[in-house]
């Protein structure tokens, strides 16, 4: 009888080994499948914002009535002070976005990824370059800041930048200039009017 049972234990061991390896095969398989496909890149790598940023920027303005001859202030570096749970906010309205995520979690999370980086001026308006948090010293000019790239977490794969644009520092416009991937590069998409006057 004894002998039995070691028979039907031995014959039980060898049905379940193919099972397990199938399994196991198929679990390795598809951790090796998603480990050479990266997630696409959430942020742009720049060292400076490119040229092209500015030129949407010139373009939108032409669209609005602003002459490319018209001369405005461009703050020379990114601006992170821009980004505050205000004008995430009003970028969370802008998508009427109604989920769990508030303002104040993502500015937190928004400044923790970012980083100010020079502005590149092209030639198509005439923009000039002025140091942080000098307009007030141009009462008579339009000054444009634009913040670091962040994430919307507001909007599924959306990536973007916040500008204000102000005259004398005062009378604050800001837009949401989205960035979109294409391969290794970024291109500018539709600028927005957000609802904030700040």
């Amino acid at each position: 009888m004894m002998k039995d049972e070691c028979s039907d234990n031995r014959s039980l061991t060898f049905i379940l080994h193919p099972s397990f390896f199938i399994l196991l095969f198929t679990l390795l398989f598809a951790t090796g499948a998603a480990a050479k496909t990266p997630p696409p890149p959430k942020l742009p790598d720049w060292k400076a914002v490119p040229a092209s940023v500015l030129d949407s920027f010139c373009a939108n303005f032409r669209e609005e009535g602003i002459s490319s001859s018209t001369t405005i202030n461009v703050v020379k570096t990114s601006q992170k002070y821009l980004i505050t749970p205000l004008s995430m906010q009003a970028l969370s309205d802008f998508g009427f976005y109604h989920g769990s995520m508030d303002s104040a979690k993502a500015t937190s999370a928004a400044l923790a990824s970012s980083d100010e980086i020079p502005v590149t001026m092209p030639n198509d308006c005439a923009w000039r370059p002025i140091d942080p948090k000098s307009s007030a010293r141009y009462p008579d000019t339009m000054t444009l800041e634009i913040s670091p790239p962040i994430t919307n977490p507001f909007s599924r794969n959306s990536t973007g930048l916040f500008a204000r644009l102000t005259l004398g520092g005062e009378a604050s416009t800001w837009y949401w200039l989205p960035l979109i991937p294409r391969g290794e590069i970024w291109i500018a998409g539709k600028m927005a009017l957000l609802p904030y006057r700040q």
